[in-house]
């Protein structure tokens, strides 16, 4: 039978009794104190378990006794039929510290003071009593389960304990466990018993005494003609599934949480009729298995598309196979494909024009706009794809729409880059401010459409935040551009040798601890991943690993996108909470990321003195057939690239340091406080996912009761679009109706409302689309 809650407390206490008999004799008990006697409501459930005898009224019958009657017990001279091994000995309204302290041990206790030093605690590391929050949640010696900190959820923790104890671990561990999970325990209405024992029939039964499984089986067989005892789980999910009469609010219940009750798919898939009707398509997951095979399939053959026909044929499969991201199937993340295909109709739809084909200032004016939005929806339908298989069908898809989309920006890029650099009138962006409460955040490769997850998240923390962009040094590798940014006195760096510049005095190779030097000499502070420096001046630090993982992973770069932008929008929030005024980001290159790699072309050795994947320094006169530029720190020296999005190495999937919009145009924020009251830790909407027109948001550092709703307008009220509004107070996710599908398309904005009107809302999202 599946471990349970109470299984892995069990488990807790005998590893407590664990010692090294090297070192010394064997416990002779477990002592076991608990000062607000908050475990005593289900010592008994416990004790069923374990040899445990408690402290209080004389009561041998339930193992109860005062402490000399407890002595007696652990030395043997009182037999009360213990089972083999030391006793766990309950101590409820007694400290550990109360009970070790020699000279004012309360004469109750004092018989039983001197088992301490021939005893083992069950204690927190600390040497505090494990009070039931601790316990639950301890990572290393406790359960390691995710308990919200408010006040109500202390209070419902106490009322529901005992339910706590019955819950499956694996399940418990999935949640959230808040308020809300907690009084749904206690709570227990007839169809979340009917969906409990459909999830896990054997041990719902296990966990009910006669009276509960009596009242479910009556009914169940008065409002859904169905005997669990006699007809059995088979036939209940075969209901469940053809949701007909009641069987149809028990769907919805079960839809509404699918992932509290796991083991229902199973039951239904088992389940599955011969015959189908139209109203029970999609309640099966085999059949969305199939689909998404179907769907599998058919991307891979996008090898054959045109980019045109591969833009049709996208459009043609959404119509097939979107509406499966409504299901229970997709809340589940049993549907990638499905999501994968909504970002791949994203990509056909902005991959259809190029960008503005003419001068740098249009061309970038259209990135900046539009253009960047093709890259993310490439790397989310990427990303949407986790397992092998199916990222091999979407990067089949995204090739055949997404790389002459690239080329052919590249090469405008390039047209419209050289003759200013050639003419030096390219101009790169300034090195960072070092302007007083100003610290700069470098952030290795933080392309423009990456640099926009930055800023939502930031904007929906409520700091202010502005964004322009600005040119990349050429070329665009770290060696020459991040130089090119840092706050170095004028004439500091030189050009030096390969694609670095150089001290001007020393001559040394501009490496990372000669530009901290050299920083530091300017005045700046140059701080460590963790160190927020003295916000009165000015500072530069770095942040984040965009760069390493995508030299490092190619495509995989995608799974971490996330997390790298979680940890950069955490370090300026770190830094702001610190007292600085402003926190500019700032990044040297973009990069070109291409699913199976970029073709090579072949640039002859013996031209150049340094070669990297999309750029090369040529040496003095070689002749080449390829674009070139001059050096950003030696006009005299030129640059080879490698044409369009082509590569002079073989299989690069990831790579930078030539000429196109997504390598050259770089962003720049600027972030400030703004109306945050609080910065570090305050509430943030950390996901939002459409499911047909349900809206799943998912958020943080909530602590007090708060409403989430969906509205047109932020601050209105009256604009909400929700068929009903949750109240929480607890971090989690939260899921909100759009009732009616003419909201379908439109613009809104997922709000949290706290008690005094305050409104946190993220950049909005539109009705039924993910981005």
């Amino acid at each position: 039978m599946t471990e349970t809650v109470l299984d892995r407390i069990v488990a807790c206490l005998r590893n407590a009794l664990a010692y090294d008999p090297n070192v010394r004799v064997a416990p002779v008990a477990l002592l076991w104190p608990d000062e607000g006697a908050q475990w005593r409501q289900v010592i008994d459930h416990i004790g069923h378990r374990l040899p445990l005898v408690s402290l209080g009224e004389f009561d041998p019958a339930a193992r109860r006794g005062p402490a000399y009657w407890l002595r007696c017990v652990v030395a043997g001279t009182v037999d009360i039929g213990l089972p083999d091994g030391p006793p766990v000995v309950y101590l409820p309204g007694v400290s550990r510290s109360a009970l070790r302290a020699a000279d004012s041990c309360p004469t109750e206790l004092a018989p039983i003071a001197e088992l301490q030093y021939r005893s083992q605690w069950f204690s927190h590391p600390n040497s505090r009593d494990w009070t039931t929050r601790a316990l639950l949640s301890h990572r290393d010696f406790g359960l390691g389960l995710t308990l919200t900190g408010d006040a109500d959820t202390t209070a419902a923790l106490a009322l529901a304990l005992g339910r706590l104890l019955e819950e499956r671990i694996d399940r418990a561990a999935k949640q959230v466990v808040d308020a809300d999970y907690l009084l749904e325990l206690i709570n227990e209405d007839p169809v979340r018993s009917l969906l409990r024992w459909l999830d896990d029939p054997q041990g719902y039964r296990a966990r009910s005494d006669d009276a509960r499984w009596a009242a479910l089986v009556q009914q169940c067989k008065a409002d859904y003609g169905l005997d669990p005892s006699v007809d059995g789980a088979i036939s209940a999910a075969r209901k469940l599934g053809t949701r007909q009469g009641r069987w149809a609010n028990v769907w919805k219940r079960f839809a509404e949480t699918p992932d509290r009750y796991p083991g229902v798919a199973e039951q239904l898939r088992r389940a599955r009729p011969d015959q189908l009707f139209v109203d029970n398509l999609g309640a099966w997951p085999q059949d969305n298995e199939a689909a998404e095979e179907q769907l599998r399939n058919q991307l891979r053959g996008f090898t054959v598309l045109t980019p045109e026909g591969a833009r049709k044929e996208a459009a043609l499969l959404d119509a097939e196979h979107g509406r499966r991201r409504s299901t229970v199937w997709a809340d589940l993340d049993m549907a990638p494909l499905a999501f994968a295909l909504e970002q791949l109709v994203a990509l056909a739809g902005l991959t259809k024009r190029p960008l503005a084909d003419g001068d740098l200032g249009s061309l970038a004016a259209d990135y900046a706009e539009r253009g960047w939005r093709a890259d993310d929806a490439a790397l989310r339908a990427l990303a949407a794809a986790t397992n092998g298989p199916d990222r091999e069908a979407v990067s089949a898809a995204v090739i055949a729409m997404y790389r002459h989309w690239l080329e052919v920006g590249a090469k405008a890029f390039q047209r419209a880059i050289g003759p200013l650099a050639n003419a030096r009138n390219y101009e790169p962006g300034p090195p960072a401010s070092t302007a007083p409460g100003t610290v700069t955040v470098f952030v290795d490769g933080l392309r423009l459409d990456v640099s926009r997850r930055v800023q939502e998240r930031l904007a929906g923390a409520r700091l202010d935040v502005s964004a322009s962009t600005s040119l990349s040094a050429l070329p665009t590798v770290t060696q020459t551009a991040k130089p090119a940014l840092a706050p170095t006195a004028s004439g500091a760096l030189v050009a030096g040798p390969d694609l670095h510049p150089a001290n001007a005095v020393t001559g040394t190779r501009a490496s990372i601890q000669v530009l901290r030097s050299l920083m530091v000499d300017n005045g700046v502070q140059v701080l460590g991943p963790t160190e927020t420096g003295d916000f009165s001046g000015t500072a530069w630090t770095e942040a984040g690993e965009i760069d390493r993982r995508g030299h490092a992973g190619g495509v995989r770069l995608v799974d971490h996108l996330d997390e790298e932008v979680g940890r950069i929008v955490e370090r300026i929030r770190e830094l702001l909470d610190a007292g600085w005024q402003r926190v500019n980001v700032v990044t040297d290159h973009g990069w070109v990321l291409l699913p199976g790699g970029m073709e090579k072309v072949e640039l002859p050795p013996a031209t150049t003195t340094v070669k990297k994947g999309r750029c090369a320094r040529l040496k003095d006169g070689a002749v080449v057939d390829v674009p070139t530029v001059p050096w950003f720190w030696d006009g005299d020296v030129r640059i080879a690239l490698a044409p369009g999005v082509t590569c002079f190495e073989a299989n690069k999937e990831y790579e930078h340091g030539g000429v196109s919009a997504q390598e050259c145009i770089v962003p720049r924020l600027s972030v400030s406080a703004g109306n945050a009251t609080t910065i570090t830790g305050g509430p943030e909407f950390t996901k939002v996912k459409w499911l047909g027109l349900q809206c799943r948001v998912e958020f943080s550092g909530v602590t007090d009761k708060v409403i989430v709703d969906l509205r047109g307008l932020p601050a209105e009220p009256k604009s909400s679009i929700a068929e009903l509004t949750k109240e929480t107070s607890s971090a989690g996710k939260v899921s909100l109706l759009v009732a009616d599908d003419e909201h379908e398309g439109e613009r809104a904005h997922p709000v949290l409302v706290a008690p005094a009107g305050q409104v946190l809302a993220p950049p909005e999202v539109v009705v039924g689309r993910n981005r």
